[in-house]
């Protein structure tokens, strides 16, 4: 008959029950903390990444540029002053961009989020004329900027107010109208459309159909919302600058899922895409954000360098 093999806690009296509720008192905690640090860890990061810039720099063959030309745009959309993101961010991110030196800047839409005081207004016409007179800036306007859209959303009513500062400050904003420059001695015809969400997307009204005589000159586009580029798609040019989807503000890591992206089309979130064959869209993730929060998904600055075919 084989020995009974000794219990080693019936062998401690008293010790084994207090070992065990201690063990499952250490359980609980750990599952209660497993299950609050990170959320409280995962917001704490989301408002520290909210501020962590980015600078991105690509280089794109383009048509008109000639051998030994180049031209450096930098590209910035979403500034959206506000509560949530500072004047000050605005300045950062305007100041390592023309540190870049670029030939000209273009602002594509969402200067504000919501409603802002006229000193606040006055504020950030301040800051945009101390850039304005180092590159010529050109803007469109976005969803949060004014309109019927905005209305709608604690925005203001109209545009006229940030129209009025934006003119004041030099910046070139451009709404359903077209220029023609020569930036660096090269000629380029640079248009912006009204916002798509505002119902204010006329392309008709500033660039042509393929039908007609088409510019000699490339034609770079700003647009807010990239969505709009079926409502784009008669048109002649070859470059759309576009901001809005905020890169989707917050990716779930490990994939490319941006379950709040606010476009339809979420294979065009950020970078560089060639489309329609020979056309090109770039979206930036822009500078600000809505509510203080990114994840995954750092705001950023972009440096376009467009060099000889």
């Amino acid at each position: 008959m084989r020995p009974e093999i000794p219990d080693f806690f019936k062998s401690r009296p008293g010790k084994y029950p207090y070992n065990r509720r201690k063990i499952a008192r250490r359980r609980m905690i750990l599952r209660v903390l497993a299950g609050v640090l990170p959320p409280i860890l995962g917001g704490i990061y989301s408002k520290l990444e909210a501020n962590w810039l980015d600078l991105s720099k690509i280089s794109l063959p383009f048509k008109g540029i000639q051998k030994q030309e180049k031209l450096k745009l930098l590209h910035i959309s979403d500034l959206h002053l506000s509560q949530a993101v500072s004047l000050e961010n605005i300045e950062i991110a305007l100041r390592k961009g023309f540190s870049e030196s670029p030939d000209a800047c273009f602002i594509t839409g969402d200067f504000i989020t919501d409603t802002l005081s006229e000193p606040k207004l006055q504020s950030l016409g301040k800051l945009l004329f101390k850039f304005s007179s180092k590159s010529p800036i050109y803007a469109c306007l976005g969803n949060h900027d004014g309109g019927l859209w905005a209305s709608k959303h604690g925005g203001p009513r109209t545009s006229d107010d940030l129209k009025r500062i934006l003119k004041k400050s030099g910046v070139q904003l451009l709404v359903n109208e077209s220029i023609k420059v020569r930036i660096n001695g090269i000629p380029l015809q640079i248009a912006g459309v009204g916002d798509l969400w505002s119902q204010e997307c006329h392309p008709n009204l500033c660039l042509r159909r393929y039908s007609n005589p088409l510019p000699s000159e490339p034609v770079v586009v700003m647009c807010h919302n990239p969505d709009a580029k079926e409502m784009l798609q008669p048109f002649y040019w070859n470059i759309m600058l576009a901001g809005h989807t905020h890169g989707g503000q917050f990716i779930i890591p490990f994939t490319k899922l941006a379950p709040f992206a606010p476009v339809l089309d979420h294979s065009m979130l950020e970078g560089l895409h060639c489309w329609d064959k020979s056309r090109y869209i770039h979206i930036t993730r822009g500078v600000g954000n809505l509510y203080g929060l990114r994840f995954n998904c750092r705001p950023e600055i972009n440096l376009i360098e467009l060099v000889s075919q």
